[in-house]
């Protein structure tokens, strides 16, 4: 009996220690388990993480990581990234004043020029999640320098073709692009432009390809440019003339025409407000807007005027920024046309005027002619009479 229980005993503690074992297995098991679960989320993490942020702040520019995937609520890096070049590109970094060759994968920080060298080079400058410009075939923009925590990115068009792409629903004021003559805000989209510098200033094509953006000037704005729509920008190197020509599409843009005195119907006291023109700006229409510096005083005086698929002026406005009693006031081509008209109508009547007082002293010449002739013949006669009374 005792060796019955002994041998029942013995076999309890046999399966206890297998039991004990399988579990140790398990747990083993579970914690590797674990472990590969715990890296997984980790890498999942570090693709999550914005490149650029908080992570790489202090890491120095142009040191290669790795780009991550960024949400709106914060779409941009910290410092743009090299994503991809093809041929030579080349970066000028703020404060250098040599152009340095650059590296497809590397950080570099904003406030950088960017420009690719021969007709086959290609680069695309990543500034977040779905959020890049690229330039091909010698061509260069510049970004500007942001404050630290600054959401908004903005680059200014220097040479070339440039393309920029944002993703939808990226938020207004989040991105801008900006020349001499106007700036580009609130892009949602794709959008193109070509940049060149001419003799005396500069011509920009700006094309929105997909979205929706807005152009603003000085003197002019474009409340909304969507797909396929184009327009041709041309700016002064003074900034004294800017050009508006229709490429493609229909554009609304609306004309500053300076202020005008209104009366209140009530109190009958007058007070200004600012009139504007809305102009289709359709292809092979025009905008031209002329300004120029007084010798007394510092408001501009400008003189915004329309032109037709013709070439013909549909309106035109003059007016002193600023003083709404120097303001010729709009004038349509129903009031140019009437004026045209009264102005030829003037002329005829002035010509014909002329004609009339030439025809009269054309007669008085006749009449004096005749007289004089007249006057021989009697002194003719009468010298025969004398000549027959001799004889």
């Amino acid at each position: 009996m005792n060796k019955l229980a002994k041998t029942i005993a013995c076999a309890a503690a046999v399966i206890a220690a297998s039991a004990a074992w399988a579990q140790f297995e398990d747990d083993e098991d579970f914690e590797e388990s674990a472990d590969a679960s715990e890296l997984a989320d980790e890498e999942d993490e570090a693709d999550e993480e914005p490149a650029g942020g908080s992570e790489i702040a202090g890491a120095p520019a142009g040191e290669k990581t790795k780009p991550a995937k960024i949400s709106l609520d914060k779409p941009f890096h910290i410092m743009p990234l090299c994503r991809l070049l093809e041929g030579d590109g080349e970066v000028l970094r703020p404060g250098a004043s040599a152009w340095q060759p650059i590296e497809e994968g590397r950080f570099y920080p904003l406030g950088c020029a960017y420009r690719t060298v021969g007709p086959a080079s290609r680069m695309v400058i990543q500034f977040g999640e779905g959020s890049e410009v690229s330039v091909a075939g010698g061509a260069s923009f510049v970004t500007f320098p942001q404050p630290i925590g600054e959401r908004k990115r903005m680059i200014a068009l220097d040479s070339g073709l440039i393309n920029v792409k944002l993703p939808r629903g990226l938020g207004a004021g989040m991105f801008s692009v900006t020349a001499p003559g106007f700036t580009v805000e609130n892009l949602d989209g794709d959008s193109r432009y070509s940049y060149r510098k001419t003799g005396d200033g500069d011509e920009a094509v700006v094309r929105c390809v997909t979205g929706a953006m807005q152009v603003k000037g000085r003197h002019f704005s474009i409340a909304k440019m969507t797909a396929a729509n184009e327009i041709r920008i041309r700016t002064s190197q003074d900034n004294l003339f800017t050009g508006l020509y229709g490429n493609s599409g229909d554009v609304i843009v609306k004309l500053d025409q300076g202020l005008v005195a209104v009366q209140d119907f009530e109190t009958k006291e007058f007070h200004d407000e600012p009139r504007f023109l809305d102009w289709h700006l359709s292809p092979k229409t025009a905008v031209r807007i002329h300004r120029a510096v007084p010798e007394v005083g510092e408001r501009m005086s400008v003189a915004v005027m329309t032109f037709d698929t013709k070439g013909e002026l549909q309106n035109r406005c003059s007016f002193a920024e600023g003083r709404s009693e120097i303001n010729s006031g709009e004038e349509g081509a129903g009031v140019l046309a009437k004026r045209e008209a009264d102005a030829a109508k003037k002329a005829a009547e002035t010509a014909e005027m002329i004609s009339i007082e030439e025809g009269d002293e054309e007669e008085e010449e006749d009449d004096g002619d005749s007289a004089e002739d007249s006057g021989s013949d009697d002194e003719e006669a009468s010298s025969g009479d004398e000549e027959e009374d001799l004889f």
